[in-house]
């Protein structure tokens, strides 16, 4: 019989700590298979947000129709988009932090409560637009390309000064913030999982200047870097191909930022570069790990989590309409009134046309001989405008079925109908059709609200971990308030 070696189970329990450049290799692949998996979303997002902006697209795989002009083009999108940004995001949201439990005689517990509510409120005010334009920024995001993202993040300054009688400096915290900073859709990318809690990382892209490099990691590390001018796509390998005025003229470095959950660390990491650029462990210390709540995304299954644009569920609608709407164009300037006439029968028929005044007698040359071919019945001949005019008007009728028909699928039908109130109703049945109208919207609304109030739970918890306390005093203003 084979003997068999004695196994140490503890020789093989504890995973081997990766290298640098292990590291380096682990996040290429990951990143390369990320957005391989993205690649369809980033290219229907790209086509999307072109197609709000009414510029038109062409090839097999564009997503508006070809040969759409942008002067005869219907752009119902941009309508309905307006639409929605102007329902959900109307006002600056007011924050509102209350106690779990209202026992009367926690008082510190309502203290707090008051602090953080002063806090938060003041990013939101008119004189903060940080937190408002990211809002903004984000529901835009979901509406067109289907992925709304925002992050926190915090920010110490401090200095070094000498107290009245030490020897030695000390350090003094001169600013520190618990910031909201919008993501881009494109600068966002995960691991593959088919819902949000198997997500195992997240990464978040920044274009760093050589300078901002070297600040960051140092001269050494900041010199391995390839510096491309940034462009709107994202892609720097299509730079060939993209306009020259959409270009940053400035060169900068493209850095990711990953999050591994597994090892709750930080990683920054450059294509190209053999070694990672520095790894950090959880910088937050947030209860969730990830420096983001669960962003604003369209149209997710549990099969994969990839989001899909509103607008590709009715892209074919939204093409018909284009197409109708260019036809329609194109024949209502063919109405028009013009013919021909018999040259033989002279220019006075001609002149008829374009220089006859009210009251006005043309001489005709040979009248008997253009009495006998018929007179002006018998010279000239019409182009038959009834045949055009109702060929227009069947085009007409099919655009605004297929208009309906866009309404009832994308949901505008609902809104319309609910904003359509009668002063000759009743107000119960206006009532209810208001209620019917935000029916369809609801759930965007739910998920915005849900989005805005997770990052300002965040951002609360980012100031209970991270903040001084006088910090917390002064930023709320605590002075001021009685006793």
């Amino acid at each position: 019989m084979a003997k068999v070696s004695k196994i140490n189970p503890d020789a093989d329990s504890k995973p081997r700590e990766k290298t640098p450049a292990g590291w380096a290799k682990f996040w290429e692949k990951e990143l390369t298979a990320a957005q391989k998996r993205l690649r369809v979303f980033t290219k229907q997002g790209n086509g999307v947000v072109d197609r709000y902006r009414n510029i038109r697209g062409s090839g097999d795989d564009a997503i508006l129709p070809e040969g759409t002009g942008t002067m005869q083009s219907l752009n119902l999108f941009w309508s309905n988009i307006t639409t929605l940004q102007s329902m959900l995001y109307g006002q600056t949201p007011k924050i509102d932090v209350s106690r779990e439990h209202h026992d009367p005689d926690d008082d510190i517990a309502r203290v707090a409560c008051v602090l953080y509510q002063r806090i938060l409120q003041a990013d939101v005010e008119a004189s903060g637009e940080d937190f408002p334009t990211a809002l903004k920024a984000a529901l835009q995001d979901r509406l067109l390309p289907g992925l709304g993202v925002c992050r926190v993040s915090y920010d110490l300054k401090t200095s070094k000064v000498k107290l009245d009688g030490a020897e030695e400096e000390t350090e003094q915290v001169d600013y520190e913030c618990a910031e909201v900073d919008y993501v881009h859709w494109q600068d966002f990318v995960w691991g593959w999982c088919r819902t949000w809690s198997e997500m195992p990382w997240q990464g978040f892209r920044s274009y760093l200047t050589k300078e901002e490099a070297t600040e960051r990691f140092g001269a050494q590390k900041a010199e391995s870097l390839e510096y491309v001018n940034q462009l709107p796509s994202g892609d720097n390998e299509q730079g060939v191909a993209t306009d020259s005025e959409q270009r940053n003229n400035v060169q900068k470095a493209e850095v990711w930022e990953f999050w591994l959950k597994k090892d709750k660390k930080v990683y920054w990491y450059s294509k190209g570069v053999d070694l990672i650029l520095d790894a950090k462990p959880d910088p937050l210390q947030l209860s969730g790990f990830w420096p983001v709540p669960r962003p604003m995304t369209a149209n997710l299954t549990t099969s994969l989590f990839v989001p899909k644009a509103d607008f590709c569920m009715a892209q074919d609608l939204y093409n018909e309409i284009d197409l109708l709407q260019i036809r329609i164009s194109n024949i209502t300037r063919a109405v028009k009134v013009v013919g021909v006439y018999d040259q033989s029968a002279g220019s006075s028929v001609g002149r008829m046309l374009s220089e006859g005044l009210e009251n006005q007698l043309i001489p005709v040359d040979n009248w008997a001989m253009f009495a006998e071919k018929g007179g002006l019945q018998g010279s000239i001949q019409w182009l038959p405008v009834k045949e055009v005019v109702d060929t227009l008007n069947t085009l007409i009728g099919i655009r605004d079925q297929t208009i309906s028909l866009l309404h009832e699928v994308t949901g505008m039908s609902d809104i319309m109908r609910g904003a359509n109130t009668d002063q000759y109703t009743s107000d119960g049945t206006n009532q209810l059709k208001a209620k019917f109208g935000s029916i369809r919207v609801q759930c965007i609304q739910d998920e915005f609200a849900r989005f805005a109030s997770d990052l300002s739970a965040m951002k609360a918890e980012v100031i209970s971990k991270h903040y001084r306390p006088y910090s917390i005093l002064r930023q709320s203003t605590a002075q001021y308030m009685p006793e």
